[in-house]
């Protein structure tokens, strides 16, 4: 039998280290799994409806680079899918471009950026654009017709390209990053100090119980209106800090920001506050060692970041490590904020990812409901029980 315990104890030391080695292994392998996004959401807005515009339009399909989302009919309708964050990169063939072509007149394809959330990523879209366009500037160099551009690989290049890229890149002249850098980083601090707050509260009403009933020792046995205090006054507590560390520091670091849309940022910051902070109370209501609670939350924390979509962008990802991603709250948090703080959208724009947070949030504090009422039994249980181990020690001191 103890042989057993024996390799039953060790089978599972060795599964669980597995596991943690793989979570860790596959977030640092994710980082170089592939060496460009794939997949980037571009639109094209074709003014021409030449020969020369289907030809671009073919090769740019031709590219694994990018996913063509949509083709909308003009400028403004393109400007609007960036304000939406639909798209990373929009592209206009302009009027004429055919024409200028055959009278030796150079075209210039507009590409518009959008510069916010990962800048890697229309960086890149622009790179590749201006590949293809070098390409298709050295077939035209050797006569190539216009409509078998891209059929055939390029040799050689033209002295004067006919074709080439301007760019325009919306809320970030020069692709800065502070406006998607310092809310990503600042979600992995904001994960902590959501799940820590929570912890610290219930730990502290524990021991003030333990200290008038010996025979609690789960924090799920404490009374429920101490249990629903500490969580109210954690989210507030945690909430206000981090919204007030948050326009703080954008302010420190001169991120522009438009106040009337700071309310629906405060709202997104506490709705994400509330989800991690039913995650760390599902655990603290069952789980005494606080060791074991530390590298749970770290578990919890550093695979979220990694795989948020900010660290390593989506395309860059494998199927896995994307799907695990979808797992914690950081994720969809990002993805509403950057909405309403970056590109200044109404709260109604990311309700898919603020439907996201509320479930979470309803998932782990249901579950919290369900230990509660647990803890509840058995603290009762307990009671009755040292209350009758308390009146044999009466009786037999009576006796005595």
């Amino acid at each position: 039998m103890k042989i057993l315990k024996l390799i039953v104890m060790i089978l599972t030391r060795i599964v669980i280290i597995s596991l943690v080695l793989v979570l860790f292994f596959s977030m640092m392998a994710g980082m170089y799994y592939k060496t460009a996004p794939r997949n980037i959401r571009i639109a094209i807005v074709d003014e021409d409806h030449s020969s020369l515009s289907r030809s671009i339009l073919y090769n740019i399909q031709a590219s694994d680079y990018y996913q063509i989302v949509a083709q909308p009919a003009d400028y403004l309708s393109l400007q609007k899918m960036i304000d939406r964050n639909e798209i990373d990169m929009g592209i206009i063939i302009p009027h004429d471009a055919y024409r200028d072509l055959l009278n030796n007149t150079e075209v210039k394809l507009m590409a518009a950026l959008n510069g916010t959330a990962n800048p890697s990523i229309p960086g890149s879209a622009l790179s590749k654009l201006n590949q293809i366009i070098m390409t298709l500037n050295g077939q035209l160099a050797m006569h190539i017709r216009v409509e078998d551009l891209g059929g055939i690989p390029n040799s050689r290049h033209s002295k004067g390209p006919m074709l080439s890229v301007s760019e325009r890149v919306y809320y970030s002249p020069s692709l800065s990053m502070e406006a998607s850098v310092l809310p990503a980083f600042m979600g992995l601090a904001m994960q902590t100090i959501s799940m820590l707050t929570v912890l610290f509260a219930l730990l502290g009403s524990l021991k003030t119980w333990k200290q008038k009933f010996p025979f609690i020792n789960n924090v799920r046995q404490i009374p429920v209106k101490d249990l629903i205090r500490a969580a109210i006054v954690s989210c507030i507590v945690a909430g206000t800090s981090i919204s007030i560390a948050f326009f703080t520091t954008m302010h420190l670091f001169g991120v522009p920001f438009e106040p009337q849309g700071m309310w629906n940022v405060i709202k997104v910051i506490f709705l994400f506050t509330l989800a991690m902070e039913s995650i760390s109370y599902l655990l603290v209501l069952n789980i005494n060692n606080s060791g074991i609670l530390a590298a749970i939350i770290t578990l919890i924390v550093l695979p979220a970041f990694m795989y948020s979509g900010y660290m390593v962008p989506f395309e860059q990802m494998a199927e896995l490590p994307n799907k695990i991603g979808g797992w914690f709250p950081l994720r969809y948090y990002l993805k509403a904020l950057y909405l309403v703080f970056n590109h200044h959208q109404p709260l109604t724009a990311a309700q898919p990812f603020i439907n996201k947070l509320w479930k979470f949030s309803g998932l782990f504090f249901s579950l919290s409901a369900i230990s509660i009422l647990i803890g509840q039994i058995e603290r009762k249980h307990r009671m009755k029980k040292h209350n009758i181990e308390n009146n044999k020690l009466n009786i037999q001191e009576i006796q005595s």
